[in-house]
């Protein structure tokens, strides 16, 4: 049996996607880094059979210390970035870009290419522009809880519920102000759908379900999918067709 490890490292918390190869590879279990190894041990995995693959945005050297040391080998995004290509795909962006927008910028790319628009929905909320092109760039926005947890700073502010229903008139009370005004970072997706003649959007990350609802309020022509695992399906792509064809 083989097995492929994708490792999420993101702002907040760190996954695993434990894959599993038969006819295909099939996402057997998502876990917590921290429940990795015992997971691996009960299904019979180990560094003879599995590869990890790693996307990092917050490093966890410490943590991966311990795989490193059975001899597991690690295949790391950084290693393959170079700057305005990402094999095949142009990147109009700094190399600053995060290895997570990166690599679903790259499914989408590979994948579906469409006119597409990516939005992550975790602890920040990004909005990539990907197209046959290649990766135009995007946003990076508060996620849901740290926007609302900015207001806590007012002395006169209590805390409020987030509105789910887009609403086209003003808001009259503070409240109101407040629970409706995230609703403006669905406007922007809408404009970028719009301006970038958009036909897919991807979302995915804590919040897809909310950013799905506000979407589709929009009435949009764009298909909006959610796809709560994508940084693990697209390092997985990745890995099996841009890497070693495990």
């Amino acid at each position: 049996m083989q097995g492929l490890v994708t490792l999420d490292f993101g702002n907040t918390n760190a996954t695993a996607g434990i894959f599993s190869h038969g006819a295909n590879w099939d996402l057997v279990k998502k876990v917590p880094l921290g429940e990795l190894k015992i997971f691996l041990s009960q299904m019979g995995f180990s560094a003879h059979n599995t590869q990890f693959v790693l996307s990092d945005v917050k490093p966890r050297e410490e943590e991966l210390k311990t795989f490193v040391e059975e001899g597991y080998l690690i295949t790391r995004v950084k290693d393959y970035w170079r700057g305005t290509k990402f094999h095949g795909m142009n990147v109009n962006y700094a190399q600053t870009i995060g290895e997570d927008r990166l690599i679903t910028a790259f499914y989408a790319y590979k994948k579906i290419k469409l006119s597409t628009l990516v939005i992550d929905a975790g602890t920040f909320v990004t909005m990539d522009v990907v197209t046959p092109a290649g990766f135009h760039g995007g946003f990076i926005l508060p996620g849901l809880e740290t926007y609302f947890e900015g207001f806590k700073k007012g002395e006169n502010l209590k805390e409020v519920s987030l509105s789910e229903n887009i609403q086209r008139d003003l808001p009259h009370t503070t409240s109101e102000a407040m629970a409706r005004g995230y609703q403006a970072f669905a406007a922007l997706a809408r404009e970028l759908i719009q301006e970038h003649q958009i036909q897919k959007v991807l979302i995915t990350g804590g919040a897809a379900p909310l950013w799905e609802k506000l979407l589709s309020q929009m009435n949009s022509a764009a298909v909006v999918e959610t796809h709560p695992d994508l940084i693990h399906s697209s390092l997985l792509y990745w890995m099996t067709t841009q890497i070693e064809p495990l």
